[in-house]
């Protein structure tokens, strides 16, 4: 049930993907409104896939839950921040860290943010999220009978 719910939000992320392709193809140039469904469903399809990876045992962490849906408003708000804010980057305009403004909102948002929150939520998740012993001599199991059936010998 959970893996389904979570396929189909990769799958809807896609097709906002699909939306904004199809808006900056269109004739008469892009629509304003392509680039806004890029960003949120590139957001959206990299979350939902990581809650697809995370599933153990029919379920998510409670953790990365409240992860996963937070670091998809922060990095699509980020996105959309960038794209609210006028376009000024040219001589004297506004620079931060060096970088345009606009730049370093989707740098630090989507780049910098994520590298720093992941790795602290899967370690506070490592122990629950692990495969149990159970889990490896099921795998074990099916690699054996997998290797037996294709006249191979399996892992020792």
């Amino acid at each position: 049930m959970l893996k389904s719910f979570i396929l189909s939000l990769v799958v809807l992320s896609l097709l906002v993907i699909a939306a904004g392709y199809a808006g900056s193809f269109a004739p008469g140039g892009p629509a304003a409104w392509s680039p806004w469904c890029l960003a949120i469903g590139t957001c959206g399809a990299l979350m939902s896939l990581m809650a697809l990876g995370s599933v153990r045992r029919g379920r998510i962490a409670p953790v990365l839950r409240v992860v996963f849906a937070g670091m998809f408003l922060f990095c699509a708000g980020c996105f959309c921040v960038a794209l609210a804010l006028p376009a000024n980057e040219g001589a004297g305009g506004p620079l931060v860290f060096g970088f345009p403004l606009r730049s370093t909102i989707v740098l630090l948002g989507v780049a910098v943010v994520p590298i720093l929150v992941f790795p602290f939520a899967w370690a506070l998740t490592f122990d629950s999220s692990m495969l149990s012993e159970e889990d490896l001599r099921r795998l074990r199991e099916s690699q054996a009978a997998m290797a037996r059936a294709n006249g191979r010998e399996g892992w020792k």
